[in-house]
């Protein structure tokens, strides 16, 4: 009896040992550990102490080293994907994403840079979504896509239609014809609402007249869809995603003007843009101009060759997006051109105010228009 106790006791230990071995997780190293044999002394010792304070947590140290590093061999993907790993371990999305997406264009096959990039770009969707920019987050999710195989691929294509139809209940209860027509343009293959998008666009344009007939003249009335109070179509979020390929990194040490004006800028509604808030809020409708009398009554008051007195600012504004630079635009329209951005915590002067929209001064002697709800009044 004893031993049958025993026996079953070993027996035990033994399924124990076992079971433990196989669900315990494979810990991937997210790092390259040694640099290729072919380096000089001096590169490989550098690639060393890179490593060696990233791993000590002294984090911009590493980074200053890795570009270094980087510098000296620009074709190295593991000194990429371990400055990626010390952007990601500092929170610093933007530059991680830029860094891994190098290295995989130098090592295409490589999964390890495959698996830090993915992970770093879900992370960014999760972020995303929850200052509701799904706009951004499906922009990800497609490079999440074109990175995965079955079935992860399938999965991410489901979060991607679960998105889309959260933008379509915003296009919904705005109910304008231009935004459903932007949803088409920018999702022409999403499941159902692609077509009733079509079916809304189709009921709300005016019917075409048959060739040859002339239609009955008929006195015009404002019966617009602004007189019936409908709004148009604005996304949740204002934040930016940044772009998953390298590119410049926007940072609060920077100067206050981070793009300069650009003349004939158009801005790319297929895609979202990169390192910029999505669409600013419409302007209030402004009164009715003053009438004929008054504006030849004010053109007098400004006789040939005198100078105009320079206005100045009454108040002064500071932005306050979250991380990303605030868009500055010609008009107070989120329709107008994009012609500068503001990095966050920046104070400008501000001249005056129409309805959502402060009218500031970015550059001397240049003006522009900035949200209301992404700037604060301060002393």
């Amino acid at each position: 009896m004893n031993k049958i106790t025993v026996w079953r006791l070993l027996i035990g230990i033994l399924m124990l040992s076992t079971w433990a071995c196989v669900t315990t997780p494979n810990t991937i190293n997210p790092y390259f550990e040694m640099p290729p044999e072919h380096m000089l002394k001096a590169e490989r010792e550098l690639f060393a102490l890179a490593l060696q304070q990233q791993k000590s947590n002294k984090l911009e140290s590493s980074i200053d080293l890795w570009k270094r590093f980087l510098t000296n061999n620009p074709r190295s993907f593991r000194g990429y994907n371990n400055l990626g790993m010390a952007h990601y371990t500092n929170d610093q999305l933007s530059p991680a994403i830029s860094a891994f997406e190098t290295g995989l264009a130098l090592e295409p096959i490589d999964s390890k840079i495959k698996n830090n990039l993915k992970r770093t770009l879900r992370f960014q969707v999760t972020l995303l979504r929850e200052n509701k920019d799904y706009d951004a987050a499906i922009h990800f999710l497609k490079r999440i896509a074109e990175l995965s195989v079955e079935p992860e691929r399938e999965k991410v294509a489901l979060e991607i239609e679960t998105l889309e139809d959260r933008i379509f209940e915003q296009v919904k209860r705005s109910n304008t014809l231009e935004d459903y027509e932007v949803f088409v343009a920018r999702y022409p293959n999403s499941p159902k609402n692609s077509d009733e998008a079509r079916r809304q666009i189709a009921r709300m344009k005016p019917q075409q007249s048959p060739m040859g007939e002339m239609p009955a003249m008929e006195e015009s009335s404002p019966s617009t869809e602004t007189d019936m109070g409908l709004e148009p179509f604005i996304p949740e979020s204002m934040e930016t995603p940044k772009s998953s390929m390298p590119g410049t990194v926007i940072s609060e040490e920077t100067i206050e003007i981070v793009a300069e004006p650009k003349m004939g800028l158009e801005e790319n509604t297929d895609e979202f843009p990169e390192g910029e808030p999505s669409m600013d809020p419409e302007p209030v409708v402004m009164d009715d101009p003053p009438a004929k009398e008054v504006k030849e009554e004010m053109a007098k008051e400004v006789k040939p060759g005198m100078k105009k007195a320079a206005v100045k600012p009454t108040k002064k504004v500071k932005i306050t997006t979250k991380s990303t630079p605030l868009r500055v635009r010609s008009d107070p329209s989120s329709k107008a051109e994009v012609i500068a951005q503001l990095p966050t915590a920046t104070i400008v002067p501000m001249f005056q105010e129409t309805g959502e929209w402060y009218q500031i001064e970015f550059l001397p002697g240049k003006k522009g228009w900035i949200s209301k709800r992404y700037s604060k009044l301060v002393n």
